[in-house]
């Protein structure tokens, strides 16, 4: 038992030390904060607060420095809505969602262990609250250092932008004695934060 269990260990040895191999596939779970953002125009602002963001990304590596990622990400942020015009003021809570895909590229260093990377995705982002819903373009860049903490785990140290667009267009406003006037709008969430992610590497 003691030479299958000797065997045993020295064959998943040997697959460990070749992690990060083109064809490898890395589990990413995301842990960050997000920080507080505005949505603004004449009409009405709204107030996204910071919060905790959480995820899951499955990364699949074409070479050792190149990865391809598809991740799903979600915060739940308390939400102030201010209207102008008419006035009006309102709390919510709202979840942001993003589902994206993109690449990330890894910079070799003197030390294997530690890469700086950046990575840009490109998916949909989504917005739940209890007075309305909203889906839009998304896309995020983020730029960190990747530190191999052992042959299968690794922990990623980064800081994100992120952002879900709205269509463009406007608000209409009829005021007695003069008429409709009407408002460009903006809706788009731009959203910054910092936080990290283990990945557990699968071997190919």
């Amino acid at each position: 038992m003691k030479k299958l269990l000797l065997i045993a260990g020295i064959f998943l040895s040997a697959l460990a030390v070749n992690a990060q191999n083109q064809g490898d596939i890395g589990l990413n779970l995301y842990g960050g904060y997000t920080f507080d953002d505005n949505i603004s125009d004449n009409l009405y602002n709204v107030e996204f607060k910071g919060a905790f963001q959480y995820g899951v990304g499955a990364e699949f590596y074409i070479r050792p420095t190149k990865s391809i990622e598809l991740k799903y990400l979600r915060m739940d942020s308390d939400v102030t809505f201010t209207q102008y015009v008419p006035s009006g003021f309102r709390k919510d809570n709202a979840g942001v969602n993003y589902i994206l895909i993109g690449g990330n590229n890894y910079f070799p260093t003197s030390n294997p262990s530690i890469k700086p990377f950046l990575g840009l995705d490109l998916g949909v982002g989504w917005i739940n609250a209890e007075t309305g819903s909203h889906t839009g373009f998304a896309w995020d860049f983020k730029a960190g250092v990747k530190i191999q903490a052992s042959d299968v785990v690794a922990v990623k140290l980064q800081g994100y932008f992120q952002t879900i667009w709205a269509s463009y267009g406007g608000d209409s406003v009829w005021y007695p004695g003069w008429g409709t006037v009407y408002y460009p709008e903006n809706s788009s969430l731009y959203q910054f934060g910092l936080g990290a992610a283990f990945e557990f590497d699968f071997k190919h």
